[in-house]
């Protein structure tokens, strides 16, 4: 192996590390995005269960407020 075949071949052995690891940071980055995103789903979902259940109380009190003014 002659001198600038082994310097070609770090060469791409260093490029094919670099996108490698550029590719696994996307991946990492585009997981943590699903992730957040599945958070805010969580978030979401429960803030619409409160809203039905602040929706139910005050739906009983409007058919309470008659009698409490008697």
């Amino acid at each position: 192996m002659t001198m600038w075949t082994g310097i070609v071949l770090i060469v791409f052995i260093s490029m094919l590390f670099g996108y490698l690891t550029k590719r696994a940071r996307y991946q990492l980055g585009d997981a943590r995005i699903t992730d957040r995103l599945g958070k805010q789903d969580v978030i979401i979902n429960k803030l619409q269960e409160r809203i039905a259940n602040l929706e139910a109380i005050v739906i009983e009190e409007e058919k309470h407020k008659p009698f409490k003014e008697l």
